[in-house]
Parts: structure tokens; C-alpha cells; sequence
């Protein structure tokens, strides 16, 4: 018959060892987990440090696009802008008598006032003299092939009125451009402050 002391030695030792393990793993476990954490904790500083070199690329990448589109797309609004502009005068040529009405308005209505026309305009402007003269009575139509059919002359004594609608385009796109070299964002007109305060 086996003695119970033994047993009880035999018992405890098994339950030592199987305790002595147990830590082992804990201990194992936990320095395995530590190892793991530093190593992804790691990993992660590299992926973090990429990610933003990708990001400031990307912001180089489209400021560069900004800066190089800039022109190309005013060039194609102006082109846009342009056709509608001829395709509405071609289909509504009362427009040009209009301009026209407009232009004689900014003149100073002394003496004779000469309407240098293309030839395709002078049916429609006879149409519509009356119009024109109760706005100044004295005018004269000079017909004329070298004048563009988008836009006549009005001229006085004293100034002349453009209404061509490419030399008027061409004006705005030199403003355009002369704002541009002279403005910092935001863009204000000369001599105002933020409020639109006239400066000193």
C-alpha cells in the first residue's frame, strides 16, 4: 500500500511544476506580448512617417496641377465665351444695334456722330435708325468691309466707342491679366481695405 505522504509529496510536486509552467507561460507570454506591442508600435511610426511623405506629395503634386491648368482653363472659358457670344449675335443681330445704342449713350452728343458698319449690318441698321437717332439725331452710316461684322465703330468728333465683341474680350483679358500680376488672394480693388473702405 503506497504511503500517503508520498502521495502528498508527489501531489505537491506535480502541482509546483505545473505552477512553474504556468508562470513560464505567463511570464513568456507577456514578454512575447511586450516584444510584439514595441514591434508593431514600430511598424507602425514607419507606416505613419510614409503616409505623410505620400500626403505632402500629393499637395505638391496639386498645386502644381492648379498652377499649370490656371491658364489653360482661362484660355478655354474665353474660347467658351467667345462662341456663345458670336453664335448669340449671329442669331439675334439686334444685339449689335443694342451695343451700338449703348455705345452712343457714352458719347458726347455734339456734331456728327459716324457709324463705321460691315456691309452684312446695314440692312438691319437702316431698319432700326430711328432707334438710334432718337438717342443723338445727327449720324451717319459709313459702310465699310474691313469692319468686323461683330462690331461697329461709333465714333465722334472727340472719341471713338469700340462694340467689337473680340477687341472687347481681348480688353477684359488684359485686365484680367494685369489684376492678376498686381493682386495678391484675396483680391481687392485699388485703395479699398477688406470692408471696402476707401484707403488713404
Amino acid at each position: 500500500m503506497p504511503d500517503l505522504d508520498e502521495e502528498r509529496c508527489a501531489g505537491n510536486l506535480v502541482n509546483k511544476v505545473e505552477e512553474i509552467q504556468r508562470q513560464a507561460y505567463e511570464e513568456g507570454f507577456s514578454s512575447g506580448e511586450r516584444s510584439g506591442f514595441e514591434a508593431g508600435e514600430l511598424k507602425a511610426l514607419v507606416l505613419v512617417g510614409r503616409l505623410e511623405k505620400i500626403i505632402e506629395e500629393i499637395a505638391e503634386v496639386k498645386e502644381k496641377l492648379v498652377r499649370n491648368l490656371e491658364p489653360q482653363v482661362v484660355r478655354l472659358a474665353i474660347a467658351i465665351a467667345r462662341k456663345i457670344i458670336v453664335e448669340e449675335l449671329n442669331t439675334r443681330p439686334e444685339v449689335i444695334v443694342t451695343m451700338v445704342s449703348e455705345a452712343l449713350k457714352k458719347l458726347q452728343r455734339t456734331g456728327t456722330i459716324t457709324i463705321k458698319l460691315n456691309p452684312a449690318l446695314h440692312e438691319l441698321f437702316t431698319g432700326n435708325r430711328q432707334q438710334l437717332t432718337d438717342i443723338h439725331p445727327d449720324i451717319v452710316f459709313d459702310v465699310n468691309s474691313n469692319v468686323p461684322v461683330t462690331g461697329p465703330l461709333v465714333i465722334s468728333d472727340m472719341e471713338e466707342v469700340v462694340t467689337d465683341v473680340e477687341s472687347l474680350l481681348s480688353n477684359v483679358v488684359a485686365e484680367m491679366k494685369a489684376e492678376d500680376r498686381t493682386c495678391l488672394p484675396p483680391c481687392l480693388p485699388a485703395g479699398r481695405d477688406r470692408q471696402g473702405q476707401s484707403g488713404a
